[in-house]
């Protein structure tokens, strides 16, 4: 790494991008290196930027020259900079400091407001005017301040300046955010020799507690006595940010008189160059290369720098862009080698949710606003793979930038499913509540399109007194005779939602009970960890999955979040019936695993998705049995089933999300599959999703070994062999996770399999209420 010597210093430096490009300067903070930029610097360099990234006093191989004061006040860091742009011949240049570098940067701006041309600020507010004394509470956030000033404390940072780091490491942004390689890897920065005095002297010298580098008190009296500054600047704020939190900044666009930004990073702690570094990028790369004009205030839920597109008048212009916004669907087929029962059929560019396939074999699919603002809300894949805003466009032109000039009530707002009723309409589930947030008042509704004329024929709005705020309208099934709709409502308070579809009204049934809500003791796993927020929280979604008997007097639902299936008769939900009888008819069928979607074939067997691993299962009697799993079918969501009986479904891939990947773009790919259901055969051997073990036979456990030997692979196909019945026929492929051998798995953990054992004599019974045969043989 080059080295830049000057009057107090030998300054290590990374020189990166076209040498022709604007320079922009990039300070790092405390307690961090120099580091901390490498995942924002080559997205700056493509933009065409060059960056500069020095490494501060005190910190690395940085090193004093003679007997310089080891002085750590923002002024003198900034004096450091300046003579490093000196040395490097550079002139005008932007400027990005985190923590330490934005209070640096920010001296830069009043000391040579000549040469800095644009500024961001990330995580540390200006001292611009002066340091007040801060509230109480946050006093409390920056004990570590105080803990400095006293000689007690200084020595004990000079004893154990890593783990000092470490703990604001932990502190400052949400669980989880780093590893501890990562941390390692930083704090050899930590010992350069000087960084116990820098540090303390910066962190006293703020509070008057000694005095800053003589040489730099002009600068230091200047910073308090400006007030303002007019430069384009734009200030990044982590929304749980453990030491300057949200309340800590409300004064800093007072701050700036001329073009700013706010930028709120949902998710995000004090690190947020290292927590969302996509993020940061895109940002930056706005504020350095665009024009300052267009700065405005951003809350970035999605973490990528997006702009919204002007609103498209005319209907056939709407369709023509959002069809190639979205991206052409990409039908394709299953593999020849792989053996995997799960065919793709379609690849879209935004996250989709819902399917729908229709009688005569039409397909549909949905994207909710949850991440990015869709283009197309609901679409038709046509048969060449392209996709069709439906009904028309009109109904899909919502876009969140004009929703104070778009009624709610005539677009689509935020559709989370969509299902035919079997009398030739499809029904649009809309929760009207975009990043599944706050509903827009007036917003959710059902929607009924006639699929002869693709014509909207009905509108029923869902009132507030049963889509409470708070209410996320998530699936529906219809009754046999189409008059009655049941919706699951997976928001902060779980129900059944029963809708009369011929008059419009509604009502909350079971709402609050148990069954319609989360399991607190229940924890999604994805890829084999924890599927959580920056901030610690996981999934927490009610009743969610929702199926109906062919016959209509069974409705089946279970909780995302839960591993339980529940079942009520249809009768109990009429209206008029209270809601101690109904508590009284919830039957629980079975229990299962984290499960999204649910679907009744038109066979009678119920699908469930497993996106803990990828998978799909089946209930047979009392207990669910694997169909199959398959890597690209991540996080399966919503199913539907094809004339033909083949079973489609959505791959949401919720866990590839921003929510739970910081940085993660705002629009995922994901796609639509189908597969072949396979009956249930009395002479196969299935593993079961629970805690039980049962004693088989030598022959019979062989059978179970051969399963779980692949079910470390991604599927596996059993080949024909002798069995107690004589010989099998290949099994239907899937895979699952060996938790025996996973070395993610707890020690004590075991897969458990039992064996059904031949009911190749057994008289046929319904599977949702016998065991398949089981004891028969």
């Amino acid at each position: 790494m080059p080295i830049q010597t000057t009057d107090d210093l030998q300054i290590t430096y990374a020189d990166t991008g076209p040498r022709d490009g604007q320079p922009v300067l990039l300070i790092h903070g405390w307690p961090d290196d120099a580091s901390t930029w490498d995942d924002v610097v080559p997205a700056l360099n493509a933009a065409g930027l060059r960056t500069i990234v020095p490494t501060l006093r005190g910190f690395g191989e940085t090193r004093f020259v003679g007997n310089a004061p080891r002085a750590g006040n923002s002024a003198i860091l900034a004096m450091d900079m300046i003579a490093l742009m000196d040395g490097l011949g550079i002139g005008r240049f932007m400027v990005a400091g985190h923590d330490w570098g934005s209070n640096t940067a920010e001296a830069l701006a009043v000391g040579w407001p000549d040469r800095v041309e644009r500024m961001a600020m990330l995580a540390t507010p200006p001292r611009l005017g002066g340091m007040p004394t801060p509230p109480f509470e946050q006093a409390q956030r920056q004990w570590y301040h105080w803990f400095m000033a006293t000689a007690r404390g200084a020595q004990a940072v000079r004893d154990d300046h890593k783990g000092f780091a470490h703990i604001h490491w932990v502190n400052w942004s949400p669980p989880g955010w780093f590893d501890e390689a990562t941390f390692a890897r930083v704090a050899r920065s930590f010992e350069n020799p000087d960084w116990a005095d820098v540090t303390l002297h910066s962190y006293r010298a703020r509070w008057n507690e000694v005095e800053p580098d003589p040489r730099s008190q002009w600068l230091e009296d200047k910073v308090k006595a400006t007030k303002t500054l007019s430069l384009p600047t734009m200030y990044f704020q982590g929304a749980v940010d453990g030491v300057n939190p949200p309340s800590a900044s409300t004064t800093v666009p007072a701050k700036f008189t001329g073009p700013f930004a706010f930028v709120t990073l949902n998710g995000v702690g004090h690190f947020i160059q290292r927590e969302a570094p996509d993020a940061v990028a895109r940002h930056l790369i706005q504020l350095f290369t665009g024009n300052p004009a267009d700065l405005s205030d951003t809350t970035d839920r999605s973490l990528i720098m997006s702009k919204t597109k002007p609103f498209l008048a005319g209907a056939a212009a709407i369709a023509v862009v959002a069809a190639a916004a979205i991206g052409v669907a990409s039908a394709q087929t299953a593999s020849q080698t792989s053996g995997r029962p799960l065919t793709q059929v379609a690849q879209f560019d935004h996250q989709a949710t819902g399917v729908a396939v229709t009688a005569d074999g039409r397909r549909f699919v949905n994207f909710p606003r949850w991440t990015d603002d869709a283009p197309i809300s609901v679409a038709e894949v046509m048969k060449d793979g392209s996709l069709k805003a439906y009904p028309d466009a009109k109904w899909n032109s919502w876009r969140n930038a004009k929703s104070a000039e778009m009624p709610v009530g005539d677009y689509f707002v935020c559709v989370q499913s969509i299902v035919p009723d079997g009398h030739g309409n499809l029904w649009v589930l809309d929760p009207g509540a975009p990043g599944n947030e706050k509903i827009l008042e007036g917003a959710p509704k059902l929607v009924k399109v006639d699929l002869a004329t693709n014509r909207v024929t009905k509108v029923i709005r869902v009132p507030l007194d049963v889509a409470l705020q708070g209410t996320y309208l998530n699936d529906i099934r219809f009754s046999p005779d189409g008059k009655t709709g049941y919706i699951t409502d997976s928001g902060t308070r779980g129900a059944i939602i029963v809708i009369d579809l011929e008059t419009g009204k509604g009502f909350r049934a079971l709402d609050g009970h148990g069954s319609t809500q989360i399991d607190k003791t229940v924890k999604v796993m994805t890829d084999g960890k924890p599927l959580v927020r920056p901030d610690g929280r996981q999934p927490a979604f009610a009743a969610d999955g929702i199926a109906i008997s062919n016959d209509g007097k069974t409705l089946y639902y279970q909780a995302l979040t839960g591993k339980t299936l529940y079942s009520i008769d249809t009768t109990l939900l009429r209206d008029g019936v209270s809601e101690a009888t109904r508590a009284a008819g919830v039957k629980t069928v079975a229990q299962t695993h984290v499960a999204d979607g649910l679907w009744m074939s038109k066979a009678g067997t119920l699908y469930l998705t497993s996106p803990v691993n990828n998978g799909i299962t089946r209930l047979v009697g009392d207990h669910v049995e694997p169909v199959l799993t398959d890597a690209r079918l991540r996080w399966p969501d919503t199913f539907s089933e094809g004339p033909d009986g083949r079973i489609y479904v959505t791959a949401s891939h919720i866990q590839d999300t921003n929510w739970f990947k910081p940085g993660a773009p705002a629009s995922l790919k994901t796609e639509l599959f189908s597969f072949a259901p396979r009956k249930v055969r009395p002479d196969m051997t299935y593993l079961r999703y629970n805690d039980d073990i049962e004693t088989t036979q030598p022959d019979e456990q062989e059978s179970i070994d051969g399963i779980i030997q692949g079910m470390s692979q991604q599927t596996q196909t059993v080949e024909k062999r002798e069995g107690p019945c004589g010989p099998r026929e290949p099994r239907e492929e899937f895979g699952v996770r060996d938790r025996r051998t996973d070395d993610r798995a707890r020690p004590a953990a075991r897969t458990r399999a039992r064996h059904v054992r031949d009911a190749r004599h057994a008289p046929r019974r319904d599977p949702l209420r016998a065991r398949a045969g089981r004891d028969a043989r």
